[in-house]
């Protein structure tokens, strides 16, 4: 596939991140960019193979690599193979260095796709709508272009292979328990013998998984179920607390507020006003 789009900009210049190009091609040329480009690229190979240099470095970039160039970072790239089809977008926006930022882009990175069919898919709704010049496609691209960058995370950055797969394998049981318990006072020994793990290790996994600390996600638990007592209007905020583990009703109060920037009695009303 040879397909590429550069739109006129309209309104979308406003929102916070929105594409200045999109594109494929079947065999990619040969770039040098001695000054880098103006904008953020995020490049992908979907067939063959090709090179890139960058910071003094060389990579083989095969099917499912990628890299993410940040603007005028000088850089060459090049095919290997007859075939080294490319998909490719340029964007800007006054919320890229924060999503940037979020997604692990904050400099030059060459990156493993572990499903490129999702990420392609989205890649292809944005160039499709590109091509059918839709007065307010530049604006539904913007809202594609989020979705993209979200599942980025999630391709990329939440799922780097059957090493890390393994490692949620292993907490799974510590998952479930918390789940099943989270009314009740749980140690941090109680939940490390579980899966036969030191209880420093254990906060490695959950930091290398969930990018959360054990006693972090019993405290979303009980927050999130709640969330749900609340609204159901039938018990105090004191025996709400009692039900979700917290034997102290202020410091429930505190670590709801720490979480949602609303104490209980404020969630609920807030939430009985709007339905």
């Amino acid at each position: 596939m040879t397909d590429f789009y550069y739109p006129v900009l309209n309104d979308e210049v406003n929102l916070p991140m929105y594409i200045l190009g999109i594109g494929a091609r079947d065999t990619e040329f040969h770039f040098i960019r001695e000054d880098g480009y103006p904008n953020h690229q995020i490049i992908y190979c979907v067939r063959g193979s090709g090179v890139l240099k960058v910071g003094g470095n060389e990579y083989n970039i095969t099917a499912g690599d990628g890299f993410y160039l940040p603007p005028k970072v000088p850089h060459e790239y090049y095919p290997t193979e007859d075939i080294w089809e490319t998909h490719w977008i340029t964007f800007e926006g006054r919320e890229i260095e924060n999503m940037m930022k979020y997604i692990k882009l904050e400099q030059t990175r060459v990156f493993r796709i572990y499903d490129i069919n999702t990420l392609d898919a989205i890649f292809k709704k944005m160039l499709h709508l590109m091509r059918t010049n839709y007065y307010y496609g530049g604006q539904q691209c913007s809202a594609y272009l989020y979705s993209f960058f979200i599942e980025f995370n999630r391709v990329v950055n939440m799922q780097n292979g059957t090493r890390d797969s393994a490692k949620l394998n292993q907490l799974q049981p510590v998952i479930d328990y918390i789940n099943k318990n989270y009314q009740k006072d749980i140690t941090l020994t109680e939940l490390s013998n579980l899966i036969g793990l030191s209880p420093q290790y254990l906060c490695r996994l959950f930091k290398e998984c969930l990018n959360l600390r054990p006693f972090e996600y019993l405290a979303r638990k009980r927050i999130q179920q709640a969330k749900l007592l609340l609204l159901e209007d039938k018990r105090n905020v004191n025996e709400i607390a009692g039900e979700v583990g917290y034997n102290d009703c202020s410091y429930f109060c505190a670590v709801f507020k720490k979480h949602e920037m609303l104490s209980p009695a404020e969630f609920r009303n807030l939430n009985k006003k709007s339905n």
